[in-house]
Protein backbone atom coordinates (compact mmCIF):
# COMPACT_ATOMS: atom_id res chain seq x y z
CA UNK A 1 0.00 0.00 0.00
CA UNK A 2 1.43 3.48 -1.20
CA UNK A 3 1.02 6.45 0.97
CA UNK A 4 -0.06 8.18 -2.01
CA UNK A 5 -2.98 5.92 -2.50
CA UNK A 6 -4.50 6.57 0.69
CA UNK A 7 -3.72 10.32 0.10
CA UNK A 8 -5.71 10.25 -2.78
CA UNK A 9 -8.69 7.68 -0.68
CA UNK A 10 -8.48 9.98 2.16
CA UNK A 11 -8.68 13.25 -0.26
CA UNK A 12 -11.67 11.46 -1.78
CA UNK A 13 -13.71 10.56 1.05
CA UNK A 14 -12.98 13.82 2.83
CA UNK A 15 -14.47 15.69 -0.16
CA UNK A 16 -17.47 13.10 -0.53
CA UNK A 17 -18.76 14.18 3.56
CA UNK A 18 -17.86 17.79 2.44
CA UNK A 19 -20.22 17.94 -0.16
CA UNK A 20 -22.72 15.58 1.00
CA UNK A 21 -23.11 18.23 4.19
CA UNK A 22 -23.45 20.73 1.67
CA UNK A 23 -26.49 19.10 -0.24
CA UNK A 24 -24.28 19.49 -3.68
CA UNK A 25 -25.96 16.67 -5.33
CA UNK A 26 -23.68 17.20 -9.06
CA UNK A 27 -20.42 17.70 -6.88
CA UNK A 28 -21.42 14.54 -5.12
CA UNK A 29 -22.06 12.56 -8.62
CA UNK A 30 -19.12 13.88 -9.82
CA UNK A 31 -16.90 11.93 -7.35
CA UNK A 32 -18.47 8.58 -9.02
CA UNK A 33 -17.29 6.66 -11.54
CA UNK A 34 -19.99 6.72 -14.64
CA UNK A 35 -21.84 3.55 -13.33
CA UNK A 36 -21.20 4.13 -9.87
CA UNK A 37 -23.40 2.50 -7.43
CA UNK A 38 -24.80 3.21 -3.70
CA UNK A 39 -26.65 0.39 -1.81
CA UNK A 40 -28.77 2.42 1.03
CA UNK A 41 -30.21 0.79 3.54
CA UNK A 42 -33.70 2.93 2.90
CA UNK A 43 -33.24 3.71 -0.82
CA UNK A 44 -32.34 0.13 -2.02
CA UNK A 45 -29.11 -0.31 -4.38
CA UNK A 46 -29.43 3.17 -7.36
CA UNK A 47 -27.12 4.21 -9.19
CA UNK A 48 -25.47 7.33 -7.82
CA UNK A 49 -27.06 9.53 -10.44
CA UNK A 50 -30.40 8.25 -9.10
CA UNK A 51 -29.91 8.71 -5.53
CA UNK A 52 -28.55 12.00 -4.17
CA UNK A 53 -31.35 13.89 -5.72
CA UNK A 54 -33.46 11.63 -3.56
CA UNK A 55 -31.56 11.88 -0.40
CA UNK A 56 -31.28 15.70 -0.99
CA UNK A 57 -35.31 15.97 -1.38
CA UNK A 58 -35.93 14.01 1.49
CA UNK A 59 -33.46 16.56 3.17
CA UNK A 60 -33.19 19.98 5.34
CA UNK A 61 -30.41 20.07 6.77
CA UNK A 62 -27.35 16.90 7.26
CA UNK A 63 -24.65 17.58 9.84
CA UNK A 64 -21.49 14.99 9.53
CA UNK A 65 -19.14 14.67 11.99
CA UNK A 66 -16.54 12.20 10.69
CA UNK A 67 -15.21 9.95 13.40
CA UNK A 68 -12.03 7.69 11.68
CA UNK A 69 -11.22 6.16 8.43
CA UNK A 70 -10.34 2.91 8.06
CA UNK A 71 -7.80 1.81 4.60
CA UNK A 72 -7.82 -1.81 3.46
CA UNK A 73 -4.83 -3.63 4.19
CA UNK A 74 -5.45 -5.45 0.69
CA UNK A 75 -6.35 -2.46 -1.21
CA UNK A 76 -5.93 1.22 -0.79
CA UNK A 77 -9.00 1.88 -3.18
CA UNK A 78 -11.55 -0.29 -0.41
CA UNK A 79 -12.11 2.43 2.55
CA UNK A 80 -14.65 3.00 4.96
CA UNK A 81 -15.45 6.07 6.50
CA UNK A 82 -16.89 6.05 10.25
CA UNK A 83 -19.26 9.37 11.35
CA UNK A 84 -21.70 10.68 12.77
CA UNK A 85 -25.29 11.73 10.76
CA UNK A 86 -27.25 14.19 12.07
CA UNK A 87 -30.52 14.07 9.37
CA UNK A 88 -33.33 16.72 9.28
CA UNK A 89 -35.97 15.23 7.11
CA UNK A 90 -37.38 17.29 4.30
CA UNK A 91 -40.75 17.29 7.21
CA UNK A 92 -38.65 18.84 9.57
CA UNK A 93 -38.21 15.47 12.08
CA UNK A 94 -34.59 15.11 13.22
CA UNK A 95 -32.60 12.31 13.99
CA UNK A 96 -29.00 11.65 14.47
CA UNK A 97 -27.41 7.91 13.94
CA UNK A 98 -23.65 6.89 13.68
CA UNK A 99 -23.03 5.69 9.80
CA UNK A 100 -20.19 3.53 7.99
CA UNK A 101 -19.78 4.10 4.24
CA UNK A 102 -17.86 1.48 3.06
CA UNK A 103 -16.65 2.52 -0.32
CA UNK A 104 -14.84 1.38 -3.73
CA UNK A 105 -12.78 3.14 -5.67
CA UNK A 106 -11.78 2.94 -9.36
CA UNK A 107 -8.72 2.62 -10.45
CA UNK A 108 -8.89 6.64 -11.34
CA UNK A 109 -9.58 7.33 -7.63
CA UNK A 110 -13.38 7.88 -8.58
CA UNK A 111 -16.40 6.18 -6.03
CA UNK A 112 -16.74 2.77 -8.17
CA UNK A 113 -19.54 1.62 -5.05
CA UNK A 114 -20.59 3.42 -1.94
CA UNK A 115 -22.84 1.06 0.97
CA UNK A 116 -23.97 2.79 3.81
CA UNK A 117 -24.38 1.27 6.43
CA UNK A 118 -26.11 2.39 9.68
CA UNK A 119 -29.28 0.70 11.62
CA UNK A 120 -32.96 2.57 10.07
CA UNK A 121 -34.79 1.26 13.43
CA UNK A 122 -35.11 4.01 14.61
CA UNK A 123 -35.97 6.28 11.86
CA UNK A 124 -37.93 4.24 9.17
CA UNK A 125 -41.48 4.84 10.22
CA UNK A 126 -40.43 8.82 9.99
CA UNK A 127 -38.55 8.45 6.78
CA UNK A 128 -41.54 6.30 5.44
CA UNK A 129 -44.10 9.18 6.59
CA UNK A 130 -42.07 11.90 4.41
CA UNK A 131 -41.74 9.52 1.61
CA UNK A 132 -45.62 8.63 1.38
CA UNK A 133 -46.34 12.62 0.93
CA UNK A 134 -47.16 13.72 -2.34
Amino acid sequence: MTDSAVRRARATVDRYLELLAAADVAGVIDLFSPDGTVVSPLYGTLPAERFYPKLVADTQRSEIVQEDMFVSVHDPRRVAVQFRYGWTMSDGTKTSFDCVDAIELDDEGRIAQLRIIYDTHPLRAAWAAIRSTP
